[in-house]
């Protein structure tokens, strides 16, 4: 019993520890630093998207196939928005006039690079695919399911989606405006 109560004694004064020091409430300059850059991206998308006639909607997907990376380590933060464009029916079941926009901040730039490159091969693998345009900051592709942009800026990704094919124009704007006020 004795021997309990030194254990116990020692996790609460090391706890105690911890909190007194800041360890458990700050958490690193690197990963405050990747969630705002996170803010900074949502930011330029949205602002983006409005000079092109745009409204965006922040939200969370129900199948968050993001949140395990993030429980991991490896993601620190991530972002989901929906862009709906003037011929938009403002609805969630149409897909006319609507833009998927995720935004993904990695624990650092190789994460970010190899997540990039797996998931461009996933489209790859689908019927239709063809490359529009390519580069080490990103792509721009078709397939038969939809139109897809990727923007890689260090540890960050911007990944849009159009499910419409239809807003191509709006997805290349967009992703050149947000690869220029992120260099």
């Amino acid at each position: 019993m004795q021997h309990a109560h030194r254990v116990l004694f020692r996790y609460v004064f090391y706890l105690n520890v911890l909190v007194w020091t800041g360890a458990i409430a700050n958490p690193s300059p690197l990963i405050s630093q990747l969630i705002q850059s996170t803010a900074r991206i949502t930011h330029n998308v949205e602002d983006v998207a409005q000079d092109l006639g745009y409204r965006s909607m922040r939200g969370t997907r129900i199948s968050d196939e993001w949140a395990e990376a993030e429980k991991q380590g490896w993601l620190v933060d991530h972002a989901y928005l929906t862009l709906f464009g003037p011929d938009s029916d403002n609805s969630h079941l149409g897909i006319n006039g609507r833009v998927e926009v995720t935004i993904l901040a990695f624990k650092d730039e190789e994460i970010s690079k190899r997540e990039l490159a797996k998931i461009e091969a996933a489209h790859a693998g689908n019927i239709g695919f063809k490359v529009i345009r390519e580069g080490r900051d990103g792509y721009l592709i078709e397939e038969g399911n939809g139109l897809y942009a990727a923007v890689i800026d260090g540890a960050d990704l911007l990944l849009l989606e159009d499910r419409s094919r239809l807003q191509r124009r709006t997805i290349a704007a967009i992703a050149d405006a947000v690869a220029k006020k992120t260099r």
